[in-house]
């Protein structure tokens, strides 16, 4: 199989992993795949992300960054800043993707940015919505998920006053939902997750 025609049976996968490779080609997938794919990435026609994980050049750039942080690292879904400001919770721009993960904190530095998982107990995973884009699927929290889990990962440089929080710009008018982020606070088992939680709703969702 030469590339033109590997392209034209993938054409709807500009991202795939080995093993959805193997599904879509079937009995054409073979021992020479692996060395098609090495020699096809050395010509430029593909990117590795990482082992494993592969991008058609020219298809790469229309990857949202977001789905593609969910197929470089699994389990783990789009959180913290980046979340917080697609959900228009923070206004400044993010340009590192960071999720959480049960797995250990990595960090990857790709062609279309740079992508940090922080590690979370695995009771604490959860509060995420699976969302497509095409057929690239992208996990990301729930915006009281994606607050929760920023107390937790900076409980150390925050202390849970108005005027520290009125430096991160958290929109006032966004419609938290106060016992859902109280609910998945106290799955973390942390005083000062809770105490961050808890102030953050007297300022900014009782009014």
């Amino acid at each position: 199989m030469n590339y033109f025609e590997f392209k034209k049976k993938i054409e709807e996968l500009p991202l795939f992993e080995t093993k959805e490779l193997r599904l879509v080609l079937g009995d054409e997938f073979t021992s020479s795949m692996l060395i098609n794919l090495k020699n096809w990435v050395n010509k430029g026609h593909l990117i590795m992300l990482r082992r494993g994980l592969y991008a058609i050049t020219e298809e790469v750039e229309k990857v949202d960054t977001m789905s593609l942080a969910t197929k470089l690292y699994h389990p783990s879904y789009v959180s913290m800043e980046k979340a917080l400001n697609f959900y228009g919770i923070i206004p400044e721009a993010v340009f590192t993707v960071t999720s959480v993960t049960t797995r250990k904190t990595k960090e990857f530095m790709t062609t279309r940015g740079n992508f940090s998982y922080q590690k979370i107990k695995k009771t604490a995973f959860g509060g995420y919505e699976t969302k497509r884009d095409g057929k690239i699927s992208c996990n990301m929290a729930v915006p009281e998920k994606a607050m929760v889990d920023f107390f937790y990962l900076k409980r150390n440089i925050l202390n849970g006053e108005l005027e520290q929080f009125r430096g991160y710009r958290f929109n006032e008018e966004f419609p938290f939902d106060a016992k859902k982020m109280l609910d998945f606070a106290r799955v973390f088992q942390n005083k000062k997750v809770l105490l961050l939680t808890q102030n953050f709703i007297k300022y900014y969702v009782t009014k």
